[in-house]
């Protein structure tokens, strides 16, 4: 069968999956480098995160969610294959995703959704990580420098106005599937003004509390952005939030993510909020393999075979099902051409 034939058969099929109704519009909203305690609805006070704190508040909250790996290009690539670091090649960042595996968002346009995503950080680079398979417009425009050397990031306030402009474009005729993803409180931290949930004076502050203070500050500008994103969405669009992995503060005499696996490091936040699913908490362990059948479940799409993770809102859990986390630590800094991957548009 070709595509051509596929797409609308699919997309039927996911109609009939939701009595005869148009599919729901499936937001994948996630952020970088944010531990689970670092949002009000998980425990912060004051709390940085008010948008993300009503979004919590009319979603399934799950409370034990860990990552497969705290590295951001491997720990997406098993979320949207549902295959884990070791057996989807993605151990690293830098390196791709295997070919062989078919991905979340490959399944959603096979299915007649318009896919798009918004990325702001090299490790998501399409040539770097290969993770805009099945995506339709893959937006990967970078200018900010990190740690002064390469052009790898962007923040939310523009992350948020590209992905406006894409729910601007979005054909009427179909649901669309989407992927937007936040860097801002990977480090370097930054101070924003006018977003200090705390009121202490950061420069003041001993040196491990100012740092945990500017990540606080990033927290807080992202959500604000967040928000805005959060209210241009039409009505009939679910989200699941998650994020790639935490980040040790010092706990451990440790600051950052990547080596260790450490629960400051792998312990995310992750929110459902769709029709059907009554808001509340559940303590039911969930992992990042989870996501991608998550995601079709959602919108009534079959997993793809060798999918190993769980739908979250579906499946039972097995017994004795056991978690399993890895960390390989770091970038691929010797492939050929690395640098100019990193610096390319």
């Amino acid at each position: 069968m070709t595509r051509a034939v596929l797409a609308p058969a699919l997309l039927i099929a996911a109609c009939a999956a939701f009595g005869g109704e148009t599919p729901p519009n499936v937001l994948f909203l996630t952020a970088d480098t944010l531990r689970a305690d670092a949002l009000g609805c998980y425990g912060a006070a004051p709390s940085p995160s008010p948008n993300l704190d009503t979004l919590a508040a009319q979603s399934l909250l799950f409370t034990d969610c860990v990552c497969d790996t705290p590295l951001t290009g491997p720990s997406f690539s098993a979320m949207l294959t549902s295959a884990p670091p070791r057996a989807n090649g993605a151990t690293h960042n830098g390196l791709r995703v295997s070919g062989g595996l078919t991905t979340a968002p490959e399944l959603f346009k096979a299915a007649g959704y318009h896919t798009w995503c918004v990325q702001s950080t090299w490790t998501l680079k399409a040539r770097l990580s290969g993770l805009d398979r099945g995506f339709d417009r893959y937006d990967e425009a970078f200018h900010k420098k990190r740690w002064g050397v390469v052009k790898a990031e962007r923040p939310a306030d523009e992350v948020t106005d590209a992905a406006l402009r894409m729910l601007g474009e979005t054909p009427k005729d179909r649901p669309f599937f989407a992927w937007v993803h936040y860097i801002d409180p990977h480090a370097p931290y930054v101070f924003h003004a006018g977003f200090n949930p705390s009121g202490a004076n950061v420069w003041r502050m001993p040196p491990r509390e100012g740092v945990r203070a500017r990540y606080r500050s990033e927290v807080a500008f992202m959500d604000r952005h967040i928000g805005r994103l959060l209210e241009a969405l039409p009505e009939n669009t679910v989200v699941l939030f998650v994020a790639d992995h935490g980040e040790s503060l010092y706990e451990h005499g440790y600051l950052g993510h990547g080596r260790h696996v450490y629960h400051d490091n792998l312990r995310v936040p992750l929110m459902i909020r769709a029709p059907g699913t009554a808001p509340g908490r559940t303590d039911r362990p969930a992992q990042g393999i989870d996501i991608g059948p998550t995601l079709l479940g959602l919108a009534g799409i079959p997993r793809a075979e060798g999918m190993t993770g769980l739908d979250l809102l579906r499946d039972p859990d097995p017994e004795g099902r056991v978690r399993v986390v890895e960390t390989y630590g770091g970038a691929v800094p010797k492939l050929p051409g690395f640098k100019l991957l990193i610096a390319s548009g």
